[in-house]
């Protein structure tokens, strides 16, 4: 298992994968993905070094929102704020998720460096987490990483390597106790039902190449009566986005991104510290009180409702989510949460 130690100091799945198939559908569908991701152009260079900040060219302000598959989201809020860029070599970067204080998980691939035939050294790397313009909350260098046993950074595209390309990435400070980090699981038939019936739903979310400096989600399209899909294709840089589903309460990594199946992830879990139980590994925790990182999604929330049509400006945000809520027979209860957001998406998802 290919293992790298700092020696040094460093310087200064879409909805559409949710439908119910055979297995062995299911695992073409999931190679496919992944050689679509390993096929992907190469993210430009990023311009943040360590501890400092960069231009961005996000949408501008007040802009009208159009809820078409895709949307900006604040990365300095949580959960998008456990999501981050690793910095890699000044040339390049990759997303990465916090699954722990610590532990960053990211794609195997983007740790070799092709050009030099070698894997990078951790003094190579760093790690910046809710980066949104001009600035981010956390950072941390390097301290090692294992990547999975089953993956050859020589071996191209083949099977094993699309089915085993993840690494844990292990920072040298606990910046996850700032951002918020996020559990693991696996597709499976509870998630899928529980997406049909819209208490879960399917996205990807990251740093786009061709949009290095906002945090992007595709939220995938939804069905319309009939069974007709809406238009809504995600472009390859939005397939190269890791996926997640939000559930019970939580935004989780969907592991099938990184590895097939929780079966073969023995070595994931003592890489990342802790234990699969079922489909599952760790559990989603949120920021302290009181730090930097609004512990609430409001800025999505209130998006999503503008988009869908609520007047937010005029009604306010609670405003807002009370119309929402009782347009679908629901008292309101509470502001802006994960929840809120599980059933905004898979309102957008389901709209003409």
């Amino acid at each position: 298992m290919p293992s790298n130690k700092r020696q040094d100091r460093p310087h200064g799945r879409d909805r559409t994968a949710a439908s119910a198939g055979t297995i062995g559908k299911a695992v073409c569908a999931t190679a496919l993905l992944l050689l679509l991701q390993a096929c992907a152009a190469p993210p430009p260079p990023p311009e943040p070094e360590p501890g400092g900040v960069a231009p961005s060219a996000p949408p501008p302000a007040g802009a009208p929102i159009a809820l078409d598959g895709r949307l900006q989201v604040d990365a300095q809020e949580y959960p998008w704020s456990a999501i981050g860029r690793l910095n890699v070599a000044g040339r390049t970067f990759c997303n990465g998720v916090l699954i722990g204080p610590q532990q960053v998980l990211t794609q195997a691939r983007c740790l070799y460096d092709a050009r030099n035939g070698r894997w990078y050294r951790p003094l190579e790397l760093h790690f910046i987490a809710a980066y949104q313009s001009d600035n981010f909350l956390a950072n941390s260098p390097v301290a090692a990483f294992t990547a999975a046993p089953g993956f050859s950074p020589t071996g191209g595209t083949n099977l094993s390597n699309l089915t085993n390309n993840w690494a844990v990435v292990s920072l040298e400070k606990p910046i996850g106790r700032t951002t918020g980090w996020l559990g693991v699981e696996w597709d499976n038939s509870r998630l899928q039902a529980a997406a049909d019936s819209g208490k879960a739903a399917y996205l990807r979310a990251g740093y786009r190449a061709d949009w290095p400096h906002a945090l992007s989600v595709h939220f995938g399209c939804g069905e319309q009566a009939g069974g007709l899909g809406n238009v809504c294709s995600a472009t390859p840089t939005e397939l190269a986005l890791p996926s997640f589903v939000l559930t019970s309460g939580e935004l989780r990594v969907l592991g099938d991104y990184y590895l097939r199946s929780a079966a073969q992830g023995s070595a994931f879990s003592q890489a990342a510290a802790a234990p699969i139980n079922d489909n599952r590994l760790g559990r989603a925790t949120a920021p302290a009180t009181g730090g930097p990182v609004r512990q609430q999604p409001q800025v999505s929330v209130s998006r999503f409702l503008q988009g869908l049509g609520y007047d937010v400006d005029g009604r306010g945000l609670e405003g807002a989510i009370a119309d929402y809520l009782a347009d679908r027979g629901q008292s309101a209860s509470g502001g802006a949460s994960i929840e809120l957001l599980t059933s905004l998406v898979n309102a957008a998802q389901r709209q003409p």
